[in-house]
């Protein structure tokens, strides 16, 4: 029994160095900023309801646009040139993830980058671009407000992949496989 204890304690002790390691190696951060855009206009008359749910139910169009290449290359022109050099217009328009706010005519734009300062820089660039875009493919449009710009400071940092997470798993495997060989030595001998 305790030999078998041994090698289960063996085996879930090196996985989970193992799979700590591996994320340990893998791990980078990311920083998200997010700046928010809003159409408005005055809504006035009998009608006044359908044009807010018209506007609403344009949020979608307004994300595909403000994810658009034609908008990344936009605000790749306007990027100061050490970032300019580092990002291509196709890799700002990757980046970018847009999404409507439910029930509200805002968009929230959000982008990761390597650096805070980055992330913050190409936010603002994207919804500069997009609120000049935005008016030329949906000329009915109203104004077109941005949210205050982003600075680093504001930036989220997520990092990835988690050690404790990765830990955790190899330990389960190793505990697994290490039940599996106990098991199997000790069918083994007995059948010997």
């Amino acid at each position: 029994v305790w030999h078998n204890i041994l090698i289960i304690a063996i085996a879930t002790i090196l996985f989970g160095i193992a799979g700590g390691l591996y994320a340990k190696h893998k791990q980078h951060t990311d920083y998200a900023s997010t700046r928010n855009l809003m159409t408005e206009r005055s809504y006035r008359g009998a009608s006044a309801n359908e044009e807010v749910q018209a506007d609403i139910n344009l949020g979608k169009t307004f994300a595909k646009i403000i994810e658009s290449k034609d908008v990344a290359q936009m605000a790749h022109r306007k990027l100061p040139k050490g970032i300019k050099k580092e990002y291509s217009a196709t890799q700002i328009s990757s980046m970018v993830d847009a999404s409507p706010v439910m029930q509200t005519t805002m968009v929230k734009v959000s982008v990761k980058a390597k650096t805070a300062k980055d992330s913050s820089t190409i936010v603002n660039a994207v919804t500069d671009a997009a609120a000049k875009k935005i008016p030329q493919a949906v000329p009915s449009v109203g104004k077109i407000s941005l949210f205050a710009k982003e600075n680093s400071n504001d930036a989220q940092s997520n990092t990835s992949p988690s050690i404790k997470k990765y830990t955790l798993i190899g330990a389960a495997a190793g505990f697994l496989l290490g039940m599996v060989i106990a098991f199997s030595i000790t069918t083994w001998t007995k059948l010997s």
